[in-house]
């Protein structure tokens, strides 16, 4: 019999065990026509039986050339040895399908000799006696090639990031030396006009703010490659809160907003590494500090949760509008502020900070209502020491 017969009787046979199933014969077969993946069928010498147009345009061979011959034709070489055995075995086994993506991957070869990456399923099948094996091939090439071309613009951006921020960190560290050197050297001498020191001091704090937006842009990078690192330890939650508040009491007095912390009783000790914390609440605070209004108050507050603990930073600003609520933790999204119609920094603070407690195996949350204020709790894991200690609440 001709191969174009053979292909012919074996349609009309997969088609007949079709209608026996679910779908009319005319219905499965447009189905499989108008299939972009490539549904090729082989009878149990692997030989062709079945193949479809979404078959021919991804591997440029018409159904006509491929009839009758074995299915290793569409394997690259080095592949053909091993492909016959893993058929028969999996239809020894009477398998299931192998889902799509299941297997890492699969090389397939065209007509014109090229190789390409391809994802497959398989199922056999029993038609009027005689066992048939089905496959589903979808070409994968175009999004390897996305994935390639997305790992290669992630490590330029990587790289940019290493150079930029050293760049930008050189001068600005330098302008606040000098801004702390010329404030502590006029503090002794005491003859600095009260304006002049008034511009030094914004001049320190626009350098200290630029050098916080390099350490964002850096983390942002570190979290979306899965390296933000943390080094914790088991530490009193009260200490650790009280000096990272206590770098933020200026901001808060200039910006006319009272600043607390509130700790409970017999606090437990926790897993913490001190520097993010640190960056954490400094991030928290400082967005708190930012959407409260002059006479307003914020308030951190620490209490036992579970073995570990939860911090709480509450303010008494406007509050985040329902319909931006669900996107504070995306990265470069700013809250809208509808009082003065302002948006305020990066948008990062709030995905780092998510970050940061997820690697600390936390978690954090946001309460807020428009006109209410906002409350974001995280939470921190207890201490691994043999024994838990008691944090000196005070």
């Amino acid at each position: 019999m001709e191969p174009r017969d053979q292909m012919k009787e074996a349609t009309n046979a997969v088609e007949r065990a079709a209608m026996q199933q679910v779908l009319p014969p005319d219905l499965y077969s447009s189905f499989l026509a108008i299939s972009a993946d490539a549904v090729i069928a082989v009878d149990d010498e692997q030989r062709i039986i079945f193949f479809n147009e979404g078959a021919e345009k991804i591997f440029g061979w018409s159904a006509a050339e491929v009839g009758g011959k074995y299915l290793a034709m569409l394997l690259p070489e080095r592949f053909r040895p091993s492909h016959r055995g893993h058929v028969q075995g999996f239809g020894a086994a009477h398998g299931r399908a192998r889902l799509m993506g299941e297997r890492q991957e699969i090389s397939g070869l065209r007509k014109s000799g090229e190789e390409f990456p391809a994802e497959a399923s398989i199922q056999r099948m029993v038609i009027e006696g005689k066992d048939i094996y089905a496959a589903v091939l979808r070409d994968v090439s175009a999004r390897y090639r996305a994935e390639e071309a997305l790992h290669q613009a992630i490590r330029a951006r990587d790289d940019m990031m290493g150079i930029v921020s050293h760049d930008l960190r050189n001068p600005a560290s330098a302008v606040k030396m000098l801004a702390r050197s010329i404030l502590a050297e006029s503090r002794e001498r005491d003859d600095i006009p009260p304006d002049v020191a008034e511009r030094v001091e914004v001049m320190q704090q626009a350098a200290v703010q630029i050098d916080a937006l390099i350490q964002d842009l850096l983390d942002v990078t570190r979290l979306e490659a899965g390296r933000l690192t943390v080094l914790p330890r088991d530490v009193d939650p009260v200490p650790l809160v009280e000096d990272a508040l206590y770098a933020m009491r200026t901001l808060a007095e200039s910006s006319g907003v009272a600043l607390d912390a509130a700790f409970e009783r017999e606090l437990p000790m926790v897993h913490a590494d001190p520097e993010r914390v640190t960056q954490l609440l400094s991030n928290l605070v400082g967005n708190a500090l930012k959407f409260t209004p002059a006479g307003g108050r914020v308030e951190v507050r620490v209490q036992p949760y579970d073995d570990g603990a939860m911090v709480s930073v509450i303010d008494t600003g406007e509050g985040i509008p329902a319909d931006q609520l669900p996107h504070v933790f995306d990265r470069f999204f700013q809250v809208s502020n509808s009082r003065a119609g302002a948006r305020h920094g990066a948008g990062l603070g709030l995905p780092i900070a998510r970050g940061i407690v997820e690697a600390h195996g936390g978690t954090i949350w946001i309460e807020s209502a428009a006109g209410r204020g906002t409350t974001v709790r995280f939470t921190l894991p207890a201490a691994r020491g043999e024994r838990v200690g008691v944090a000196s609440a005070r």
